[in-house]
């Protein structure tokens, strides 16, 4: 069966894969769908395989009434003769440095399935730890650091991942609540693959209750500063090099615009400024600060130095 649910046409060192998923309810942002196709284009990612056809034969519908082509499978003609045949995409690409990003479509069916595919698909690889990137919209102060929500597969993880500036959730304690692809799967590896560390980081993408004078909700749309918050913690997590540059002028560009709405907004508007300023008043995040760790050589080299300083009694 394992064929069936997976297949690489090469298999490259890897260490670490970040998961999203197109075509799913948590998505805010984009950051699902859109943080790991960043990656693969910044990074020039190959793909070196996908979920098999079983996956793709039991787990989606064909077309969902009304909805035209939006979710059939993709396929593709040459002046009338097929030159690709129908597939969904459930694709894994090869960033190097040990880093595997997947992308996929959010399964409509068979959930024990596609969670089989998926697992052995990564145990296959040899990926040592897993992170599903997630996203939901809500009232965020632009400029401020997103707030990142995480749950983890096994408990061992809990006493590293305090050191990333992290929520844990506590989603569906207080009553029944459906989860995320990315919960499904962590609580699928924590039930049925205790040997597999996987975690999920959602991050606020902000979207306010307010509409613009276009009637547009005000928010953004695709969120590069979630992406960059996420990204710097799995730089951290995962000894990545990846370049934030970019991303965090990105972000900055569109925090700008949207506070610059707001702003305006604020002036014509004293509902809409009460909304503004209960959100900012009522927000809360953990930060997170990179640690530098140094080397215990380097460390002991400090320790004498400043022991032997001048005017240190403690030298004597």
């Amino acid at each position: 069966m394992a064929e069936e649910l997976f297949t690489f046409d090469r298999k490259p060192n890897a260490d670490y894969l970040i998961a999203g998923w197109r075509r799913q309810w948590s998505n805010g942002g984009r950051i699902s769908s859109g943080l790991p196709r960043y990656l693969i284009e910044k990074l020039a990612a190959k793909r070196i395989g996908s979920l098999g056809t079983e996956v793709s034969k039991m787990c989606y519908p064909f077309q969902v009434a009304g909805t035209h082509d939006a979710f059939r499978p993709l396929a593709a003609f040459n002046e009338g003769l097929p030159s690709e045949a129908m597939h969904r995409e459930n694709d894994f690409y090869d960033a190097g440095d040990g880093l595997i990003i997947f992308l996929g479509e959010e399964p409509w069916y068979r959930m024990d399935l596609y969670s089989q595919g998926f697992f052995e698909a990564i145990k296959d690889l040899g990926i040592q730890k897993t992170v599903a990137v997630e996203g939901v919209n809500g009232p965020a102060p632009p400029e401020l650091e997103r707030r990142i929500t995480c749950a983890y597969s096994k408990a061992s993880m809990k006493e590293d991942l305090e050191k990333y500036g992290v929520q844990f959730s506590s989603y569906g304690s207080d009553g029944r609540r459906g989860p995320t692809i990315g919960m499904a799967l962590v609580s699928v590896a924590h039930y049925e693959h205790p040997d597999v560390e996987m975690l999920r980081l959602g991050a606020m993408a902000p979207l306010y209750p307010l509409l613009s004078s276009n009637n547009q909700q005000l928010g953004i749309t695709r969120d590069h500063r979630s992406f960059y918050d996420i990204l710097r913690r799995l730089n951290a997590m995962f000894n990545l090099s990846i370049d934030l540059n970019e991303l965090k002028d990105l972000a900055d560009s569109e925090s700008l615009e949207l506070q610059t709405n707001l702003d305006k907004l604020s002036e014509t508007s004293r509902e809409a400024k009460q909304v503004i300023e209960q959100v900012r008043t009522e927000y809360s995040y953990t930060p997170f600060e990179q640690r530098v760790e140094l080397d215990p050589n380097l460390d002991r080299t400090l320790e004498d130095i400043l022991r032997n300083m001048p005017g240190n009694t403690d030298a004597n």
